[in-house]
C-alpha cells in the first residue's frame, strides 16, 4: 500500500501536466473509507480563480491516468476526486476548506 505522500506526488505530476499552473492551484490527498467502507484515497483539487467549473474536461482523463498509474504501482485503493473552485459556497453542514 502506498502512503498518502506517494499518492500525492503521483497525483500532483498527473494533474499539473493535465491542467497546468494557470488552472490548478494545488491538491491534497486524504486516506479514508468510501461510502461502502472500502479504503480509498480522496484527492482534493483546488482550482485557481477564474476557472470555469464547466471547463474541466481534462480532469476526467487525468483521473483515469491516476487510476491506471496507481494500479501499475500495485495500489488497489480507488482515488476519488473532490473539486474546489474559488468562490465555492459552503452549504449546510459543510466545513470550510482551508488551503
Amino acid at each position: 500500500m502506498l502512503k498518502s505522500t506517494e499518492v500525492r506526488a503521483v497525483a500532483s505530476e498527473i494533474f499539473a501536466r493535465a491542467l497546468g499552473p494557470d488552472r490548478l492551484d494545488h491538491l491534497d490527498v486524504d486516506i479514508g473509507s468510501d461510502h461502502y467502507g472500502d479504503p480509498s484515497f480522496f484527492v482534493a483539487l483546488y482550482f485557481r480563480p477564474g476557472v470555469d467549473p464547466r471547463d474541466v474536461a481534462d480532469v476526467s482523463k487525468a483521473h483515469a491516468d491516476l487510476r491506471r498509474r496507481l494500479l501499475d504501482l500495485d495500489e488497489e485503493r480507488f482515488p476519488y476526486l473532490r473539486k474546489h473552485f474559488a468562490g465555492d459556497e459552503i452549504l449546510g453542514d459543510d466545513e470550510p476548506v482551508s488551503s
